[in-house]
């Protein structure tokens, strides 16, 4: 399966090919954007093309695109869903004309609104999307949460719903599912009946036909925490033992896979990629 990180467009989108085909990667993950700022700085023709082209040169088989953290599909509030809309929609067609896989997102907050308010504005925001042309040439993730506040997509059942509205919408949709998030939101995954209860929630509430990407990472917080907190492969609290428990589930070691590990020291990307390697059984 298609291995990668997220890597950062700093000086192009083509930098983070260049990157990938340096560590020997065949997925990549990038923002399309700066992605805390509403501000969007147009894409030129000429770096698309040339991402595209390199992409192509070194065999770049999953390319996933992930949104702007300001967007918040599930906001009560006029001016923040209303700009929320346009940036996802913005975020969506960049996307597209880079021919990405995916674009990965989260539901955002209810902000105290409540569920039923927060799934209307999702609902609405997936027709809004749908009436814009956009969304079956890139798949839209939702990516589970680890649960914080008001935070709606920590459950894998409300991912579902959501997804259930975008396919009503005539989108293309799936789950992201986030290893650390998951831990954090109350998913054992370092148990072995908490990787039966977790396939039987991916297959009941999503079908797992529709898990495109999985995003590795281990937890500086326990299990349960409710806080994202990202970690090394095998340095957090899931730890090596924990998600191999993960990968030894064979519908799981199909899926494309991103690390969005924290690789703050020298040699912690190859050590990172060591690790899953071995966690997905490739050479």
């Amino acid at each position: 399966m298609p291995l990668g990180f997220h890597f950062s467009i700093a000086g192009g989108f083509s930098r983070a090919i260049d990157k990938a085909e340096e560590l020997g990667c065949d997925a990549v993950q990038i923002f399309g954007r700066n992605p805390r700022s509403w501000a969007l700085k147009p894409v030129s023709t000429e770096e698309v093309e040339r991402f595209k082209a390199r992409r192509k040169e070194a065999g770049i088989k999953t390319v996933a695109v992930h949104t702007t953290y300001l967007i918040n599909l599930s906001s009560p509030k006029d001016d923040i869903f209303d700009k929320s809309i346009k940036l996802f929609c913005d975020e969506l067609a960049i996307a597209e004309s880079l021919g990405a896989d995916y674009l990965v997102t989260h539901l955002g907050s209810s902000t105290g609104a409540g569920a039923e308010v927060a799934f209307k504005r999702i609902e609405a925001a997936v027709e809004a999307v749908a009436k814009a042309g956009l969304g079956s040439i890139t798949t839209i993730l939702f990516e589970n949460s680890a649960g914080s506040g008001a935070t709606i997509g920590c459950s894998l059942i409300e991912i579902g719903k959501a997804i259930k509205l975008a396919e009503t919408a005539g989108l293309s949709t799936g789950l992201c599912f986030d290893t650390c998030h998951g831990f954090a939101a109350g998913y054992s995954l370092h148990e072995e009946s908490g990787m039966d209860s977790l396939v039987k929630v991916i297959k009941k509430e999503i079908g797992m036909k529709r898990l495109k990407l999985i995003h590795l990472n281990d937890s500086k917080t326990d299990f349960n925490s409710r806080v994202d907190r990202h970690a090394n492969l095998g340095d957090g609290f899931i730890g090596i033992e924990g998600l191999g428990r993960f990968f030894s589930r064979a519908s799981f070691r199909k899926i494309p896979v991103i690390l969005e590990t924290p690789q703050k020291a020298p040699g912690d990307e190859e050590k990172n990629l060591l690790a899953a390697k071995a966690l997905l059984g490739i050479g």
